[in-house]
């Protein structure tokens, strides 16, 4: 397995859009998508079809669970 590029070590969403081959009609690479939480560093992560839906719900579904917010209160 290759070593991850340096900023996937960051805070953030981090989307690999995967590698789709038109001639063979198949994914040579399937997309992923990473999210590193910058206040309890916990990581969650989609492959396959579940990268669209994960993107565009992993900040607000974080937010509610992350350990940091949660153990203030």
């Amino acid at each position: 397995m290759p070593a991850l590029w340096p900023p996937a070590e960051l805070p953030g969403l981090h989307i690999d859009m995967g590698h789709w081959d038109r001639r063979a009609a198949r994914w040579l690479r399937f997309p992923t998508a990473d999210y590193r939480c910058g206040q309890c560093g916990e990581v969650e992560s989609a492959s396959g079809d579940a990268v669209r839906a994960f993107v565009a719900t992993i900040h607000r579904v974080h937010q509610a669970e992350c350990t940091a917010h949660t153990q203030g209160t």
